[in-house]
């Protein structure tokens, strides 16, 4: 009757009692652990069963409750319980690790992650966690990098990528670099995801655009090769988009089956039309093989009426069975046989009644001295008997119709060469004609008096056949012949007296000895046209006119003999510069050759050639073809070596580029500086091309000692914006835009230069000009000022030597402030530049030496440097400009 006095405290009805002996129990011994999952699972009281939850330490029994236990208050418990279990150092690994293995709340496990002090067991739940959420807190707060690594290789979400970079940024660069790789990722899967449902679309107009045409050729063939297309896609779960595709490829293939029903039909009609065509075609070859009889019959001559009757026979029988046995047999093929029967028919039939006649005219013939009207009335008679036979094309004629063909030939080769001779007749009695009162009008008798025989004697030739109005032509002349003669002797005479006087005119005068000569031998050629024609000849007047002309040229043929000296000078010089330039090619070592000596030979030689003119042609013909041989082969030599340039300098360039991209700027900036001296040490090449390489170049050294400088930077530490001004602005949108800008600038220099510009390209820049973000207040007025001078240039309203004079101006001042900057001497002709910029600046500048950072300073030179229009045309101030640049970076 005491046993219930002494039954266990854990099984008192008090709940309260129960809880207090629960927390007297201990979960390392067997008997504790049974009552204790007893509780946990089976009291009545909740507050019991939890505190009956927080002694249990068996992996199991707590993931048993975890899962199947309804009250959520107890499951709650006991998912804390694993987790303290697995955070308190007392317990082995295997115990933690297996608790892990029964724990599925995933802020629980991120809380493990975070708290506990083994990094297997941190790893161990991070691979358990999915949630986005808990990764990003774990990437950005997780105790070690390889916690961090873990949690951001499993992170996924767009949003929590973005929010745990920045949070990451500058603090663990193996996280940042992970995240910004896996954005790329997403980033790449989202575009290539995009790209397929953009070529679906388009595939899906393409298959809604043949579902709606008729049917062609290539319909099939388009269907299947758009459904390959789609097939070929990666898959992108899209329900609308393959409901549409699998509707309009049914709507494809039921216009492929109409297709295929409609051709079946064609196909059975075409069948039977074959089988009537064939018959058809049979019947026909009848016909053909009548007709080629009836062909060779009539070809053959030797026939007569009754084998035409008996080939019109067959013909008809022919002709009779087609029209019974097929009525619609009759087409375009049998109306042309019949034609072509019918008309071989009549063809024979004439032939036996006309061949007599034609025979007889051929032997009745013509004589050889037969009259233009006698060759046209035998003409006549054979196209009368041609036309009456009317002989077909295709047939060969008969020896009788050829010889007619042949005598018909020659009857029309006679009349056409008398006819041809009548014209040639006239036509040179006309030419005649005119050529004769040509020299009437201008008064050469002689001439005139030798055209008019020539005349008579073709007149005489033509036997009376000559044209009436040729005939009153020749007496019309022949009177104003006779009229010319009588007056013409008083006006040669004087015409004379007047050169003789305007030869007199000549002797000592002013003028120079090549007009003077050619003055003298215009005088001479008048005087010998006016000679001809005199019938006089004054001998008197002629000495005259001599002994005038020769002491008037007195003057000039010393000058030619000058010039001829000159000349032959000239021609020794240039052969000696043939023979020099020779030699110097001779003596090169072309293995180690000067260049710069090379090229000034180049120039030299070619600006002798020049002065050494003129020199008489022949003989400078064959010096100048030696001289621009040895032009040529030095030239090549020079363009080679600058080929080879080019070639050294794309290769710097690509060397550079690749710098840019360096994980170690300061071994990159070493590596940039010795390519720039083996840039300059290289030499120049085309100017053009120098023109395009040097701005790539300069943009790939300026980018390198940019990271170099940010890299300086991040080292330094330096925070505030106000304490590095050239860093903020490499960093700052204005500076983006700046280089934009000066991008744009360069362009429209590029397309001036080349000749290229026209207003479509000149309206682009200005759109993106406009687009373009402003620039620091600074520089946006000096890109400003760049841009409108190069308008100003464009629009003609000032001339390129005016703006390349300010640009050159600008240039030197900037020379100067960076020798002065780095402490650096200037050439002496800027020695006075130099003062009074620095009279000018010079507490400023001292101001600025004190306050700023040198490399602040170069890259503020370097973009008002490029601020500036037509910086490449100022080689010498370029290469010193960034010579020094470099130099100090």
């Amino acid at each position: 009757m005491f046993a219930k006095f002494f039954k266990p405290r854990w099984k008192h009805n008090k709940a309260a009692v129960r809880i207090r002996a629960v927390h007297r129990l201990s979960p390392g011994k067997t008997e504790h652990r049974e009552v204790l999952a007893r509780l946990a699972r089976q009291d009545q009281s909740i507050e019991v069963r939890l505190a009956a939850v927080e002694k249990i330490a068996a992996p199991e029994l707590l993931s048993d409750i975890l899962t199947h236990d309804i009250n959520p208050d107890i499951r709650r418990s006991a998912a804390k319980r694993i987790c303290e279990v697995i955070l308190d150092p007392s317990y082995t690994h295997s115990q933690q690790s297996e608790c892990l293995n029964y724990l599925h709340d995933e802020n629980m496990l991120a809380h493990i992650a975070l708290n506990s002090d083994r990094s297997d067991i941190q790893l161990q739940a991070i691979q358990r966690v999915s949630d986005q959420h808990c990764l990003s807190s774990l990437a950005i707060n997780g105790s070690s990098t390889q916690l961090r690594q873990a949690a951001a290789e499993k992170l996924h979400s767009p949003e929590l990528l973005e929010q745990t970079l920045k949070a990451i940024k500058g603090r663990d660069k193996s996280v940042f670099r992970i995240i910004r790789n896996k954005q790329q990722q997403l980033q790449e899967t989202a575009r290539h995801q995009e790209q397929i449902l953009l070529r679906k679309e388009e595939l899906l107009c393409s298959l809604e655009q043949l579902s709606r045409t008729d049917h062609f050729p290539l319909y099939g063939a388009k269907l299947e090769a758009l459904c390959q297309q789609w097939n070929s896609l990666d898959e992108v779960t899209d329900a609308d988009i393959e409901k549409r595709y699998s509707g309009l490829v049914e709507l494809c293939q039921k216009t492929l089956s109409a297709e295929q029903a409609r051709c079946h039909q064609i196909e059975e009609k075409q069948q039977q039309a074959e089988a009537e065509a064939q018959q058809n075609r049979a019947l026909l070859q009848k016909l053909e093989d009548t007709l080629h009889r009836c062909t060779t019959l009539i070809c053959g001559e030797h026939f007569c009426k009754a084998d035409l009757d008996a080939e019109q026979a067959c013909w008809n029988q022919a002709c009779e069975q087609l029209q019974s046995d097929a009525e619609n047999a009759i087409t375009s093929t049998f109306r042309q046989l019949s034609e072509r029967f019918e008309r071989y028919q009549h063809t024979g039939r004439q032939w036996l009644e006309l061949c007599g006649e034609i025979s007889g005219l051929l032997d009745s013939g013509l004589s050889g001295d037969a009259d233009r009207a006698g060759l046209q009335q035998h003409l006549h008679q054979l196209d009368r008997l041609n036309e009456q036979l009317n002989w077909p094309e295709e047939i060969k004629r008969p020896a009788l119709l050829q010889t007619v063909e042949q005598q018909r030939s020659n009857i029309l080769e006679q009349l056409s060469q008398l006819k041809l001779e009548q014209q040639h007749c006239s036509q040179d009695l006309a030419e005649l004609l005119d050529a004769l009162e040509q020299q009437i009008e201008a008064g050469q008798v002689k001439h005139a008096c030798q055209l008019e025989q020539q005349a008579e004697a073709q007149l005489s030739g033509m036997n009376g056949t000559t044209p009436k109005h040729l005939l009153q032509r020749h007496k019309g002349l022949l009177a104003r012949l006779a009229e010319l003669k009588n007056w013409q002797g008083f006006a040669v005479s004087a015409k004379k007296e007047q050169l003789c006087e305007a030869m007199e005119a000549l002797i000592d005068s002013a003028i120079e000895p090549p007009l003077l000569a050619k003055q003298i031998h215009t005088l001479q050629g008048q005087w010998k046209q006016l000679d001809s024609d005199d019938p006089l000849h004054s001998h008197k007047t002629w000495q005259r006119f001599k002994t005038a002309a020769d002491q008037a040229y007195a003057p000039c043929e010393q000058y030619f003999r000058q010039q001829k000296q000159q000349r032959t000078d000239n021609l020794s010089k240039r052969k000696q510069l043939v023979t020099e330039l020779n030699d110097f090619l001779g003596q090169i070592d072309w293995q180690q050759p000067d260049w710069s000596l090379i090229e000034q030979v180049s120039r030299t030689a070619k600006r002798e050639w020049k002065a050494y003119a003129p020199v008489d042609r022949t003989p400078g013909r064959q010096v100048q073809t030696e001289f621009n041989a040895l032009l040529k082969q030095l030239d090549n030599k020079i363009a080679a070596h600058r080929e080879q340039i080019a070639e050294e300098k794309r290769s710097l360039l690509e060397q550079a580029q690749l710098l840019v991209t360096d994980e170690d700027p300061h071994a990159a900036a070493s590596q940039t500086r010795a390519l720039q001296k083996r840039w300059k040490e290289a030499g120049n090449t085309f100017h053009s091309l120098e023109r395009k390489l040097w701005p790539e170049f300069r943009k790939a050294c300026n980018e390198v000692f940019e990271n170099l400088n940010r890299s300086r930077q991040s080292e330094k530490k330096h925070t505030q914006a106000d304490e590095q001004p050239a860093t903020s602005l490499t960093e700052s949108r204005s500076y983006q835009a700046l280089l934009q800008r000066i991008e744009l600038c360069d362009q429209l220099e590029n397309f001036i230069d080349d000749g290229t510009l026209d207003q479509l390209v000149l309206d682009e820049i200005q759109s993106v000009w406009d687009r373009c973000d402003p620039a620091d207040d600074y520089f946006e007025t000096l890109i400003q000022a760049r841009y409108e001078l190069l308008l100003e240039l464009i629009s003609g309203r000032m001339e390129m030597q005016e703006l390349l004079t300010l640009t050159e101006k600008a240039l030197r001042q900037l020379c100067i402030r960076l020798e002065i900057l780095l402490e650096l001497d200037s050439p002496e002709q800027d020695h006075t530049l130099r003062m009074e910029y620095q009279m000018d600046r010079l507490q400023k500048a001292l101001e600025q030496r004190q306050t700023s950072d040198n490399s602040n300073d170069l890259k503020l030179l370097e973009l008002e440097w490029q601020c500036q229009p037509f910086t490449l045309q100022h080689e010498a101030l370029q290469i010193r400009f960034y010579s020094n640049l470099q130099q100090a970076g």
